[in-house]
């Protein structure tokens, strides 16, 4: 039996284009879009977030900037494949605890980071640095976008040059970022409080400081493990 899709929500139209691609963002995650599937024409996500074409094409804009989709001419709009080649292995993790979970991905996410410092290009700590500085931009605003945050985290593992490690990570944060969308009376803010050390991170990697950066992502994952947990203990 094919799953039902979960559709686009309405937005408010304060810092529309970042909350119309944010709600995009939510979609492909909370349906399980895969590399090259497509998305819903430009007029039925207006339709879907009550606003206009207009609205939804700046958004794709970001989204395509980011890296997130691709668009083709007179065929319509489809999510990017953040990987490159396809790979010939597939890995599907079944019956792990939270705890378990979350030691993979902090091991993971360790190498990853190491792996940054070491193979990174200034030009692409730099890029990190960018984004981070535009998450606090939004901070400051009192807004937290998924958008930035995504990329922020993509750049981070491309910059490590190792696809295996990308994917996995990105398999778990995917399952727990669900997981939050699914929760009652969820609220984006919540995550505006890993905003700082993203930048923390952005700028321990540009300085070489592997202790910092591990240091600023074991903040980050535990913060949001530990909203996993709150989630868990409420259900």
């Amino acid at each position: 039996m094919e799953k039902k899709k979960v559709s686009l929500k309405p937005v408010e139209k304060e810092s529309l284009y970042l909350k119309i691609s944010d709600s995009i963002y939510s979609y492909i995650k909370i349906n399980d879009l895969q590399p090259g599937d497509k998305l819903p024409s430009e007029r039925d996500m207006a339709a879907m977030l009550q606003t206009s074409r207009n609205s939804v094409r700046e958004a794709l804009r970001i989204l395509e900037d980011r890296g997130l989709i691709y668009v083709k001419t007179g065929s319509g709009v489809f999510v990017s494949n953040p990987y490159g080649e396809k790979s010939t292995l597939s890995v599907r993790l079944t019956e792990c605890t939270l705890e378990e979970l979350q030691e993979l991905q902090t091991t993971l996410d360790h190498q990853a980071v190491l792996n940054a410092i070491a193979r990174g290009t200034r030009e692409q700590k730099d890029e990190l640095i960018s984004i981070a500085s535009e998450m606090m931009e939004m901070f400051r605003e009192n807004i937290y976008s998924h958008t930035l945050d995504h990329s922020f985290h993509s750049k981070l593992y491309k910059m490590g040059r190792n696809s295996a490690i990308h994917q996995l990570i990105n398999r778990i944060r995917d399952d727990r970022f669900v997981r939050r969308e699914d929760a009652d009376c969820e609220n984006d803010s919540v995550w505006l409080t890993t905003v700082p050390d993203h930048l923390n991170l952005a700028k321990a990697i540009e300085n070489g400081n592997s202790a910092a950066a591990l240091d600023s992502i074991n903040t980050i994952n535990n913060y949001g493990f530990s909203l996993k947990n709150a989630s868990s203990e409420e259900d």
